[in-house]
């Protein structure tokens, strides 16, 4: 699909066309689960934002960004989330799990194959925990494996949870409705899947 400092900065581009913006200029972001593609475009083509924080449970990636990705906009944090699949001896996440980010606040909090990798407990815990991160004028814009129907939760490999968890509509507005979230607009995928099927969110 290309570099990933091109192929993240046309998911950036996607961000801003769907919330109506032309970039990112002058607002924080919060990337929950952020990898490391983000942080590659932002620095690669000096993407304009005022500042980035990106949060994983890959330990050893986050200190490699610490050390190595000296834009003084961004930083990053570990968080020791328990995930079946990548960190089944991780801390449990629940409604009242605090970031390692203080009582900093956000103008836009994304997260990209998150939750395709969580059971839905989980993923309500998630949507409660970054709901006390955002602005009340912000925004979450996430990916999610969608099939249609009124089934709930799967998993495309009931041997091996979190590998692919796919959702039904219904069940993630509800998720998000119970987390205080309201669903500005859902998109089918795009990118040959680069982007999933994507929700933009506000503050309910």
């Amino acid at each position: 699909m290309g570099p990933p400092a091109d192929t993240g900065l046309r998911m950036i581009r996607y961000m801003c066309e769907r919330i109506g913006i032309p970039d990112l200029s002058g607002l924080d972001i919060l990337d929950f689960g952020c990898g490391s593609r983000f942080a590659d475009a932002i620095i690669t083509h000096n993407v304009p934002l005022r500042t980035y924080v990106g949060i994983d449970v890959y330990k050893e990636m986050i200190n490699f960004l610490s050390e190595n990705a000296t834009d003084p906009r961004l930083s990053f944090f570990h968080i020791n989330a328990r995930n079946p699949g990548v960190n089944p001896e991780g801390d449990p996440l629940t409604a009242d799990t605090r970031l390692p980010i203080g009582d900093r606040m956000f103008d836009l909090i994304c997260m990209f194959s998150v939750i395709t990798h969580q059971i839905p407990e989980d993923t309500l815990s998630i949507f409660r925990i970054i709901r006390k991160y955002v602005k009340e004028s912000g925004f979450l814009f996430f990916s999610a494996y969608l099939e249609k129907g009124d089934f709930g939760y799967r998993e495309h490999r009931p041997e091996a949870p979190t590998a692919l968890s796919i959702y039904s509509l219904n069940l993630l507005e509800e998720l998000l409705g119970s987390a205080k979230w309201k669903v500005i607009s859902v998109a089918p995928p795009l990118y040959d899947e680069l982007v999933m099927d994507s929700f933009l969110c506000a503050p309910a």
